[in-house]
């Protein structure tokens, strides 16, 4: 009865421990295969650039980012002009002044719209925008050229001095983010104040 008792006891730990082997031997192969595909994957990894271009709003797809400005020929030192598929925008003359309290300032922005497609296009206050180096976004002033907007038709052009307010210090970094209606492209250009 004990030689009976004693070869279940045995044949018990044999199987006993043959599961804890293979359930050991099983875990390491899996983590050698998770670290192994872990591995793989980061060497796989693809980065993609996006490069701004020509587009519509589409992922992937970043506003142009205006380094080195293209200025208008017979301009003053802060004129800029950006040539875009269905228009030109051109920056005439940045300027600034005191603003309504001693942490404001006012800068005012010389600009003309080029219409130089073959349809009318969309020109809004909502396409400008002034952009400060911390990311802070700053409208126009609500009296601010209201002639100047309006449909624009084709081979024409509207110009007007657009006037923002702005918390003086941030006046040495500023961006004009414009963003047209079809977004055929969004452009940040620097502003020489």
């Amino acid at each position: 009865m004990v030689d009976k008792h004693l070869k279940h006891v045995i044949f018990g730990a044999t199987f006993s421990l043959l599961f804890i082997l293979a359930a050991c031997s099983g875990s390491s192969g899996t983590g050698n295969s998770a670290s192994q595909q872990s591995q793989n994957s980061q060497s796989s990894t693809t980065v993609i650039a996006t490069t701004p271009g020509a587009g519509s709003g589409s992922p992937g797809t970043g506003p142009i980012v205006i380094l080195s400005p293209t200025p208008v020929p017979g301009g003053s030192a802060s004129s800029q002009q950006v040539v875009l598929p269905d228009r030109t925008l051109i920056i005439n003359n940045v300027s600034k002044q005191a603003g309504t309290d001693a942490s404001l300032t006012t800068v005012n922005v010389a600009v003309t719209v080029k219409n130089t497609g073959s349809k009318s296009i969309m020109n809004a206050a909502n396409f400008f925008q002034l952009i400060g180096a911390e990311g802070d976004t700053f409208g126009l002033q609500s009296n601010s050229a209201a002639s100047f907007f309006g449909s624009i038709a084709a081979h024409s052009e509207r110009s007007a001095t657009l006037t923002f307010q702005v918390p003086t210090g941030t006046v040495s970094q500023l961006r004009l983010f414009y963003r047209p209606e079809v977004a055929t492209e969004t452009v940040f250009v620097a502003l020489h104040v």
